[in-house]
Order: structure tokens, then C-alpha cells, then sequence
């Protein structure tokens, strides 16, 4: 049978879960006023991914073709073999197809105002490079690592207290429950094994610090600390 905890250890896993969300939704919020609406609709999400679909049939038509389509052909030519049909981006216009030889090419959006160039919303994407244009500021990431592991590391520390216990086991079980929730569809990925099984130590950190187990508050800290790394990955790939 585990501990019984008092119900400060309970209000402090209720607020380590609701906590970090939070803090996650407001460190996300601060980019977007940053960036003047980056993707406040969702908008600029969907021609990052049309861009990495496209990127993706042109590797597979020249696995099976041993070259990439040429210009004169451009995307359609990986219809319906590839994928099902050639969409234009989000804001209605043709993605631009940029071969650089026979095995190799780019696809592009040139974002809202469908011109080369521009900030925020307007920034061009490349099925390859992502997103060309500025990218936050080194010191937002180092601001949001800085709020984000700082929290449960100092709530580690302060492990006596039960309410700081609480804490950290909240913390540690959003992150593993995230990590897992973010690879659950793409288990291809070789990646999605590593971040699994960080997400299951981040839960069964959780479940240690609960029951009061030995170095309980190591192990949910650095379960923490390596989901929010591999969660910053999978975002940026």
C-alpha cells in the first residue's frame, strides 16, 4: 500500500498539473505577440506541414523513380501516385517547387502576402529549412527554460514540504503524460521509442515521489528536464 499523504501533497500535484499548461500557454502567447500573430489561427501551422507533405512524396518518388520530378512537371507530377492531389497553401496559392538537381528540391509558401520575403505571418516557409525568417530571440527560449525546469527543480529541493513534493510529482506527471500524448501517433519516428520512455520515467517519477521511494525526486527532476528537451525537439522538426 503507498503512503497515505496529507492533502497538501494533493494540492500541490493539482497545482503542478495545472501549472505548467499554463505557464507553457503563456510563454506560447508571449511568442505570438512577438511575432505579430505568427499562427494565431492556425493558419501558419498547416503550410508547415502542406510543405513537409510535399517534401515527404518528393523522397518517396525518388525512392522509387531514382530522381525527383522535373521542373517542367513541378508538383504534379506526384499526383495521384504520391499523394493524392497538389493543394495550394492555406492562403490559396501554389506551393513553388525549387529543384536544385536530379535528387534533390525544396518546396515553398510564401506565406500570407504570397510574396518572397516578409515577418510574422508573411514569413516564407521551406519544406527543408522550416522557417526562413527571424526566429525568436535566443533569450525567450532561455527565459522559458530558466521558468519552466527552474520550477521543478526548485520544487525538488524543497521536497520536504509536502506541498513542494506535490509539486513536483504534478509537474513531472503533465510532462510524461504530454511526451507520450506527442509520440502516440508517430511511433515510426526514431525518436518516438527515446521520448517514450522518457515520458513513462516522467510518470512513473510521479508515482515514485508519491509513494516516497528513494531518490524519487532525482528521477521525476531529470524526467522533467528530459521531456521538456525532447518535447523542444519534436516542436522544432
Amino acid at each position: 500500500m503507498p503512503p497515505r499523504r496529507p492533502l497538501s501533497f494533493w494540492a500541490g500535484v493539482g497545482l503542478g498539473l495545472a501549472a505548467s499548461p499554463l505557464l507553457v500557454l503563456a510563454l506560447a502567447r508571449i511568442v505570438t505577440a512577438l511575432y505579430a500573430g505568427l499562427d494565431g489561427d492556425g493558419t501558419y501551422g498547416l503550410a508547415v506541414t502542406g510543405a513537409r507533405d510535399f517534401a515527404a512524396a518528393l523522397d518517396r518518388h525518388r525512392g522509387r523513380h531514382h530522381r525527383i520530378p522535373a521542373l517542367r512537371d513541378g508538383l504534379a507530377k506526384l499526383a495521384p501516385e504520391f499523394m493524392p492531389w497538389v493543394p495550394n497553401d492555406p492562403w490559396g496559392t501554389p506551393y513553388v517547387y525549387e529543384p536544385t538537381g536530379p535528387e534533390w528540391a525544396d518546396v515553398l509558401s510564401y506565406g500570407a502576402d504570397r510574396k518572397p520575403a516578409g515577418v510574422g505571418a508573411n514569413t516564407d516557409i521551406s519544406a527543408r529549412y522550416g522557417r526562413l525568417g527571424p526566429r525568436p530571440p535566443t533569450w525567450l527560449r532561455a527565459l522559458a527554460t530558466l521558468v519552466l525546469i527552474g520550477v521543478p527543480l526548485g520544487a525538488a529541493l524543497a521536497a520536504e514540504r509536502d506541498w513542494c513534493a506535490g509539486l513536483l510529482a504534478g509537474i513531472s506527471a503533465f510532462w510524461g503524460a504530454l511526451l507520450i500524448a506527442m509520440v502516440g501517433g508517430s511511433m515510426h519516428s526514431l525518436m518516438a521509442p527515446l521520448a517514450f520512455a522518457a515520458g513513462v520515467a516522467g510518470l512513473a517519477g510521479a508515482v515514485a515521489v508519491a509513494w516516497q521511494l528513494p531518490y524519487a525526486q532525482i528521477v521525476a527532476f531529470f524526467a522533467v528536464a528530459a521531456s521538456y528537451g525532447l518535447v523542444l525537439h519534436l516542436v522544432s522538426t
